[in-house]
């Protein structure tokens, strides 16, 4: 159970890191020139698609990264208890799983709100200050969502490598 658990949170970790990595270092740069005409429709367009996909790996991370915990040796009895939490491994999770809320709140706001926002301003005000404004808010929110990925993932390693 152990290693399926974690082959398969492995493969959900590198979709969504791997998504906001990719569209960082590559799609963004790449558009910035040549796409202009039509980037705000490639942007709305793979963001929908990646946020949707997102949005069902989430509750797959939380049930791959339990029974990894499970298969791992720890019993319920164990992960309910104060001493697993305050032991080295316990903290480094609760750290990993804090990020992991903040991730959710910060997903939640930029895929259902600045994200549909600044879709409708592009569409019906494209060249005011305001939609500038709520383009770069809404890439900054998403860059912060990739530090935090990225917080997350160093605290895994911790949890496994110490």
């Amino acid at each position: 159970m152990y290693t399926w658990s974690v082959f398969f949170h492995l493969i959900f970790v590198t979709f969504w890191i791997g998504g906001m990595l990719f569209t960082a270092a590559v799609l963004v740069p790449a558009t910035r020139k040549k796409l202009s005409a039509h980037r705000g429709l490639l942007f709305t367009e793979l963001g929908i698609r990646f946020s949707r996909l997102s949005w069902i790996i989430f509750p797959l991370l939380i049930i791959t990264g339990f029974t990894a915990l499970l298969g791992r040796g720890f019993s319920i009895d164990t992960i309910l208890s104060v001493d697993f939490w305050r032991s080295n491994y316990g903290s480094r999770l609760m750290s990993k799983l804090h990020l992991f809320g903040i991730v959710l709140i910060v997903s939640g706001i930029h895929d259902f709100w600045l994200g549909p926002k600044t879709v409708q301003l592009m569409e019906n005000e494209p060249e005011k200050t305001r939609t500038r404004r709520y383009r770069k808010t809404t890439s900054w929110v998403g860059r912060i969502n990739l530090l935090l990925g990225l917080g997350i993932l160093y605290y895994a390693v911790t949890m496994v490598r110490g």
